[in-house]
């Protein structure tokens, strides 16, 4: 019997020491993302619809495997695993792109992972698309705010792979505030022994545009002060400073990068207005001639600077009104249908939109003028198919006849130049024929005798 009170009492103790380490195991976990930045590595420029880039992990600390996540690109989404896939096609128009995913843990807290989409050449990875953490270790979040901790000295850190790593801090363009808005705190592990100082320098700080960020000398909370303007300056690089109040104690002074959020607030601009081509009448349907270029001061990263270009109108409209089509990523023009005609429609005037966010953003409206060129497609023609004449015997040189020829092709032009020749009745070659002109009524032929 006291066998089996020693034997219930030892499980009673198993299980509270199981449930206690259980708690302190929980208690000791932190929730968020497993890195600060995560990169996706990809061999392509042209990103498909539906591919999957790879997966962010984040730790619940309390068993869940699928969660709510939010993108800052409209065009990547996020499954409740954390699967990265793309939306629609994208296109890396600089090798690389950046974006932001954020999560909410059990408490109500948000956390936020960089993802950086990189072009990389098979040369330089031999696998397929791969995905690289970087960690940040002096990037720590205690609360709502986020608190940037300068790099530790110990040589027994861990540091990642490839050095330090602090993402960008992104501030959206044209932002109306109110002012200063808090992007950062600074803060040095220095200020649990010592008070510390900070101050700021760099681009928008001490230097022009000066006073565009400021920092709170002893709390190290960063500010902007006013709206930024991207097309104006896309990105800041800011220097951190702290250094001891009353102790002679300083840190390494440590990099900031402030990149500005584009904003689709730009139109489209032709780079000329018209523009001007040139088709040949024979030209086969598919042929392109000219091409019509647009820009936009918008970030071409995003689709705020990407063009769509678009035919809105042909003038005339014969004899088909889709004569021509127009390429909505190039700009490029070309032949769409048979029946172009130098003779009867010389000239088309095309307006061209182009509109940014691919066609679904801002509209800017251009000319196109065509001119069609001629192409030899008219025969020339006698204006009369018989002529009976008499000429004197031995009259060298004398004018036998003068023959009048038409051409509707272009005047002056190679296709409208006639060649004469005489090709039977006159064996004993007696007679030649000269050259002239008289643009009113044509070309004309002195046809002569040579020697009778």
């Amino acid at each position: 019997m006291e066998t089996m009170k020693f034997v219930q009492l030892g499980f009673i103790i198993f299980l509270c020491k199981a449930f206690v380490c259980g708690f302190a195991e929980e208690s000791s976990c932190t929730p968020g993302f497993e890195s600060e930045l995560l990169v996706f590595k990809v061999h392509r420029d042209h990103l498909h619809q539906g591919k999957r880039l790879g997966r962010v992990i984040f730790n619940t600390c309390d068993g869940r495997t699928r969660m709510l996540f939010q993108s800052s690109d409209k065009w990547f989404d996020v499954d409740t695993d954390g699967t990265v896939t793309l939306k629609r096609q994208v296109t890396l128009h600089e090798g690389h792109k950046v974006f932001s995913v954020h999560a909410w843990d059990s408490s109500g807290k948000k956390h936020t992972v960089s993802v950086r989409v990189e072009r990389v050449h098979h040369h330089e990875d031999h696998h397929m698309d791969t995905v690289m953490n970087i960690s940040s270790p002096q990037m720590e979040s205690h609360s709502d705010d986020l608190i940037l901790m300068f790099p530790k000295s110990s040589t027994g850190l861990k540091r990642a792979k490839r050095g330090w790593v602090i993402p960008p801090f992104r501030v959206l363009e044209n932002s109306r505030g109110p002012f200063p808005i808090k992007l950062v705190q600074i803060k040095s592990d220095m200020s649990s022994e010592a008070q510390m100082q900070y101050k700021i320098t760099g681009e928008g700080a001490d230097l022009d545009p000066k006073g565009t960020f400021t920092i709170e000398r002893l709390s190290g909370n960063l500010f902007v002060t006013r709206p930024l303007d991207r097309e104006r300056k896309a990105s800041y690089r800011l220097i951190a400073h702290a250094t001891g109040v009353d102790v002679d104690v300083a840190e390494k002074p440590m990099e900031i990068i402030v990149n500005v959020l584009d904003q689709n607030d730009d139109y489209p601009v032709f780079t000329q207005n018209p523009f001007n081509g040139n088709v040949s009448e024979a030209a086969e349907i598919g042929h392109e001639f000219m091409t019509v270029t647009a820009t936009d001061a918008d970030d071409p990263n995003t689709d705020n600077g990407v063009i769509s270009y678009s035919i809105v109108k042909q003038d005339p409209e014969l004899p088909k009104p889709n004569m021509f089509e127009i390429n909505s990523v190039t700009g490029g023009i070309r032949v769409n249908s048979v029946g172009l005609d130098k003779e009867k429609w010389s000239k088309y005037t095309l307006t061209v939109v182009a509109t940014d966010m691919e066609g679904r953003g801002y509209s800017t409206t251009g000319t196109a003028v065509i001119t069609v060129t001629d192409s030899n497609d008219n025969a020339p023609q006698f204006e009369q198919t018989s002529h009976t004449v008499s000429v004197p015997e031995n009259k060298v040189g004398a004018v036998v006849a003068k023959l009048t020829v038409t051409d509707e092709d272009e005047e002056g032009s190679p296709a409208w130049s006639t060649k004469y020749r005489i090709i039977s009745g006159d064996k004993g070659g007696f007679f030649n024929c000269q050259y002239w002109t008289q643009p009113a009524r044509g070309h004309h032929h002195h046809c002569k005798a040579s020697g009778l």
